[in-house]
C-alpha cells in the first residue's frame, strides 16, 4: 500500500538501497526507535524529504489503550537530546486548527507546554523554581482562521521575543492503518504546515526562520484515495479513526510531558506536571 505520507520510516520502505540515507532501528521494550539520517541530495531526492535526521518512534497501542507513559516519555526526551538544539530561550509553537480534531494536535500540546518566559526572577525565587529556562508558546492557528501563513507569524514573534530555537508541533499523515497513533516522528529538517491533508503552506525550517528547528509529529490521517474513495471529480478526502479525540488527547499527553522534560531538565518532572 503506496500514498502520501509523513514518516520517514514510511517512504525509505518504498526504497530498495539509497546512497546518502543511513537508517537503524533500537528496542526498548515494546517501544522501537528508528534513526534515518539523509546526509546528502540523493538521499533527500530518493526519500523525498530535505537532508536530516527523522528519528521514528513506534509504541503500537500504547496511545489507543493506555499504559505507563514514563518509558515512552524517556525515550522521546533522549532523542530530542540527540538533535542539534538550543536549550534556553525557546519557542514552542502548536501549529494546527484546534476546531478540528485530527489537527487539534500541536494546539492541544502547546496549551500544556509550560511558558516560562514572563516570569520574573523574583517569581521563580519565590516558587523554588529558579532554574526554568525561558520557553514561549505560541498557537499561530492556520490560514483560514487568520489570513496570515503560519510562518510568517512565527518569524514575527522570534524577532520579537529573540528566541534562539524553535519546536513546532503539528498532525502528520500516514500511508498505513497501523501506524495512526503509534508513530511519534521527531526531525530537525522543519515542516510544512498542513502537509498531512495535502494543503501544504510555507516551509517551516532552519533555512526559513534562522534558528535550529525541531519537528515533532503524530499521524492522525490517511488519503482516502488509499481506500478507492476518491475520485478525480470530487475533493481530496482524509481518513481518520474513530476513537480521534482519544488518541489526540492521549498523544497531547505524551508530546507535551516529554517536551517540558527536555526543555526543562533542571527541574524535577513532577513539579512540571504539578503546574503545567
Amino acid at each position: 500500500m503506496t500514498g502520501r505520507s509523513d514518516l520517514a520510516v514510511e517512504l525509505n520502505s518504498r526504497i530498495k538501497d539509497s546512497e546518502g540515507i543511513i537508517s537503524k532501528s533500537q528496542k526498548f521494550g515494546i517501544i522501537t526507535v528508528t534513526r534515518i539520517k539523509v546526509t546528502n541530495e540523493k538521499g533527500a531526492k530518493a526519500l523525498g524529504k530535505p537532508m536530516g535526521s527523522y528519528i521514528n518512534i513506534d509504541i503500537p497501542d500504547l496511545l489507543y489503550h493506555g499504559g505507563e507513559y514514563k518509558e515512552l516519555t524517556e525515550v522521546i526526551v533522549s532523542e530530542l537530546k540527540n538533535l542539534p538544539f538550543c536549550d534556553s530561550d525557546v519557542l514552542v509553537a502548536g501549529l494546527g486548527n484546534r476546531n478540528v480534531t485530527p489537527d487539534a494536535l500541536g494546539p492541544k500540546v502547546a496549551e500544556r507546554t509550560l511558558a516560562t518566559r514572563h516570569l520574573s526572577p523574583y517569581l521563580k525565587e519565590q516558587t523554588g523554581l529558579m532554574n526554568l529556562k525561558n520557553v514561549s508558546v505560541i498557537q499561530p492557528g492556520v490560514l483560514g482562521q487568520t489570513g496570515v501563513e503560519t510562518l510568517e507569524i512565527i518569524k514575527g514573534v522570534i524577532d520579537s521575543c529573540g528566541a534562539k530555537a524553535l519546536l513546532v508541533i503539528d498532525s502528520f499523515a500516514a500511508a498505513k492503518p497501523s501506524r495512526l497513533g503509534t508513530t511519534i516522528q521527531l526531525c530537525d529538517s522543519g515542516i510544512s504546515p498542513g502537509s498531512g491533508v495535502g494543503n501544504n503552506r510555507k516551509e517551516i525550517s532552519p533555512a526559513t526562520v534562522g534558528i535550529p528547528v525541531i519537528a515533532i509529529g503524530v499521524p492522525t490521517c490517511l488519503d482516502a484515495a488509499l481506500f478507492g474513495a476518491n475520485s478525480k471529480n470530487k475533493s481530496p478526502m482524509i481518513v481518520t479513526p474513530r476513537e480521534i479525540d482519544l488518541l489526540i488527547d492521549r498523544a497531547a499527553s505524551v508530546i507535551s510531558t516529554a517536551v517540558n522534560c527536555f526543555l526543562q531538565p533542571d527541574t524535577d518532572a513532577e513539579i512540571l506536571l504539578s503546574i503545567v
